[in-house]
């Protein structure tokens, strides 16, 4: 589930480039969650009766954490290819063991340090093969980075508390709020005016917002917060494999190295179970 997750979220990175060239980063935000959230009410609002104030907490928090993830993303798009945002943003599971030493004082698992190395440079090989730039919007995007670890650390804690679909649902109807009074104060808020603005629209909320974000804490509640950063290392990969299916583009030698590496150290980790398992024991 985090990998479809991933996936169905990495297809993002190339739909918002295209629509922030028409409209204000936040009023596609604000127009991409709310509708999110319309639909999760229409879905769920049964479910939503049924939400603790703990649950709300958490889901507030979270939809925090991912709006300021979003606005970095965007800000950065408008001046960065999308295939490096997706390279520096999805770098953030660098930092998820970093802040599992600091507040939980767990260390990872050895294998997992190599797995994440292994993914570290998967990525590096694919923007190698990619031949891109960074443009002016690195440091927005280094912003998003760390913000992304932040935001799949606390998914990682809150998923264990209380029912963490709700915990998704709350956290995207705050991230459409809050994107919403951003387009107030920043932008001229406006709703998309064509018909490709509204295809891009319903793509982000349907496949990237109402499946990528929603269940992102259902998915790591099964998983620990090192190994659901990892899964992270997936968007670049999911892209290039968009790019050759929808547009055509080869897979070089280069880039298929880069994948691999980054299927190796993803798999590579939850080869250790057992015998960690078994050392516990």
């Amino acid at each position: 589930l985090m990998a479809a997750v991933v996936i169905a979220r990495s297809t993002s990175f190339v739909i918002s480039k295209m629509t922030v060239a028409s409209m204000g980063p936040f009023d596609i935000l604000a127009v991409r969650f709310l509708t999110t959230a319309l639909l999760l009410l229409l879905l769920f609002h049964r479910k939503l009766l049924r939400c603790t104030a703990r649950t709300f907490r958490n889901g507030i928090l979270l939809g925090i954490v991912y709006t300021l993830v979003m606005g970095f993303e965007m800000l950065g798009l408008r001046s960065t290819e999308s295939s490096f945002a997706s390279l520096i943003e999805n770098s953030a599971f660098l930092l998820v063991p970093v802040l599992e030493m600091v507040f939980l004082h767990v260390r990872p698992r050895k294998r997992v340090v190599a797995g994440m190395l292994l993914s570290f440079a998967g990525l590096l090989t694919l923007e190698i093969g990619a031949g891109t730039g960074s443009g002016t919007g690195a440091v927005l995007l280094l912003f998003a980075m760390t913000f992304y670890s932040v935001a799949i650390f606390l998914t990682s804690i809150f998923a264990q508390e209380g029912d963490p679909l709700l915990t998704g649902i709350v956290q995207v109807g705050t991230m459409g709020v809050l994107s919403l009074l951003c387009t107030l104060l920043f932008e001229d808020p406006r709703l998309p005016a064509t018909a490709a603005e509204w295809e891009m629209i319903a793509v982000l909320a349907v496949v990237c917002s109402v499946f990528g974000f929603t269940l992102q804490p259902v998915a790591q509640r099964g998983l620990p917060a090192d190994r659901a950063g990892m899964f992270t290392a997936l968007s670049p990969l999911a892209a290039m494999v968009w790019g050759r299916l929808i547009l055509g583009e080869p897979i070089s030698t280069v880039k298929a190295v880069g994948a691999a590496l980054i299927l190796a150290g993803i798999l590579l980790p939850i080869s250790s179970r057992k015998g960690d398992r078994d050392a516990t024991s």
